[in-house]
């Protein structure tokens, strides 16, 4: 072999892709279906795969085939919702940008409550550690309107977006993993990110921008004040 030519890493290879039969991606979406729905009844820590694999009328050797482990299966059915809900979110007929980080802070508390049940029984499974993926898939919605506030020329010339998006993500995320989210109403929680959100990106905008965080706080400020969980 030439001595200047690299050797090719077991690593480096590319692996080809699993593909399926319509009758396959049939049973991987009822296998899903019916782990969520198990996910929901019994907890993430309490699925049991023999008892997964008799509701989603299928073999216990199946699911292992199509998903490798019972911590993979969890996570594609985890992974599934969070990325039709967030893509759906991302593709709302929203104008202005700040209108659109208000917007998704709204249908995640709506989500939180609609799904109350299932959001509890993922609670341990997000407050020990929260998956890359479900990350970026978060931090794509929330940075989708901060650089639509970018776009239309409302952000100050010191604001870093990025920094912004990432500050605005950490600020919003634990309060949905936080171990009170279930003893306070989910409009409460909604309230209280909104405020503080609107507050910091008031204090980096102008125009449309700032005059619609600072309606937003004050009207959070009349609807917390007296409230028990303050």
């Amino acid at each position: 072999m030439n001595m200047t030519e690299r050797p090719v890493l077991v690593s480096q290879t590319r692996v080809t892709p699993k593909r399926y039969s319509e009758r396959q991606k049939r049973m991987r979406q009822g296998i899903l279906g019916a782990t969520r729905d198990l996910i929901t009844r019994k907890g993430y820590e309490g699925v049991n795969m023999r008892e997964l694999a008799k509701t989603a009328r299928v073999t216990p050797k199946t699911l292992y085939y199509q998903f490798g482990s019972k911590e993979d299966l969890l996570r594609s059915a985890v992974e599934e919702m969070f990325t039709r809900v967030y893509s759906e979110m991302d593709s709302a007929p929203v104008e202005r940008g700040i209108d659109r980080v208000f917007f998704v802070i709204d249908r995640v508390a709506e989500l939180t409550n609609e799904h109350r049940a299932y959001s509890r029984a993922l609670m341990p499974f997000f407050t020990t550690v929260e998956p890359p993926t479900f990350s970026a898939i978060r931090r794509r919605t929330y940075s989708r309107g901060l650089e639509e506030i970018a776009a239309e020329g409302e952000f100050d010339g010191w604001v870093d977006v990025a920094v912004m998006a990432s500050l605005v993500y950490r600020q919003v995320n634990p309060i949905y993993q936080a171990a009170w989210i279930t003893q306070v109403p989910v409009e409460a929680t909604q309230q209280v990110a909104k405020h503080d959100i609107g507050l910091m990106i008031a204090a980096a905008s102008k125009g449309y921008t700032r005059e619609r965080a600072v309606e937003t706080a004050r009207e959070m400020q009349r609807l917390l004040k007296g409230a028990p969980f303050i």
